[in-house]
């Protein structure tokens, strides 16, 4: 049992470790083809820091806060 545990185990984490390369290629897709942020510019942020900055932009969107969208997104921009 524990030989297939070992023989299996690399397989499960490459499965688990692309599953998060795709959510995280997702996330910056959506950035780059709904608010025309520089793709270069989002690569050098991480993938948690991807996350909080779509969610703030999903925030002010709900505020309907176009000034203070505007200032968060600007820095990304191509």
């Amino acid at each position: 049992m524990s030989i297939l545990l070992l023989l299996f185990a690399p397989g499960l984490f490459a499965i688990y470790w692309l599953i998060r390369l795709q959510l995280c290629l997702s996330r910056m897709r959506y950035l780059v083809d709904t608010y025309g942020m520089d793709r270069k510019k989002l690569q050098k942020l991480k993938c948690a820091q991807l996350k909080a900055l779509r969610e703030s932009i999903d925030q002010l969107r709900e505020a309907n806060d176009a000034y203070a969208l505007e200032a968060l997104i600007k820095p990304y921009r191509a």
